[in-house]
């Protein structure tokens, strides 16, 4: 308390100018806050990359596994309703929508390494973040080729009396 005081007499008398006394009092910290937040950037960006690349990887082996369960009923019909070259050629586009969100998963670890080594630079996460929307595009375009080919072979069956509709 007593150097407050008379560092408050030796400012309000004019001795000290309060901008250098400030900064005596507070170097050391002051410095410090960037590199800290630096930190939490860098961690944030890390935690964020990890779970994008773990989600979406399982997202994709998911769509995977239903190409392959619908390949496996579509290839067990004796004698097709449907156009099968029409089922496989939706199934074919599938896999490689899935190859494709395979490749956007390494891209999205290439893009997080970089945004980790990069120091200061505003877009450096905004990369990752385009490379997660690129995957998850990827990942509904494999979806939805599944479903047509579904759509495709249940139209094949559907009976005059049916009710069931086709949906989209």
């Amino acid at each position: 308390k007593k150097q407050l005081v008379v560092l408050g007499l030796v400012v309000s008398f004019g001795l000290l100018p309060m901008v250098a006394l400030a900064q005596a009092l507070n170097t050391g910290e002051r410095q410090n806050v960037p590199g800290v937040r630096e930190i939490m950037k860098k961690d944030k960006i890390k935690l964020f990359g990890e779970k994008a690349i773990s989600r979406l990887t399982t997202a994709l082996d998911r769509a995977d596994g239903f190409r392959q369960r619908v390949t496996l009923h579509a290839s067990q019909f004796p004698s097709p309703r449907f156009d099968k070259a029409a089922v496989d050629q939706k199934l074919v586009a599938a896999s490689e929508a899935i190859a494709k969100g395979r490749t956007a998963v390494a891209a999205i670890q290439t893009a997080m390494d970089g945004a980790l080594i990069a120091t200061g630079e505003s877009g450096s996460f905004t990369d990752v973040r385009a490379k997660v929307r690129e995957t998850m595009a990827a990942i509904r375009a494999a979806h939805q080729k599944i479903v047509d080919a579904i759509i495709l072979i249940r139209g094949g069956y559907q009976s005059a009396t049916s009710t069931l509709p086709i949906t989209n």
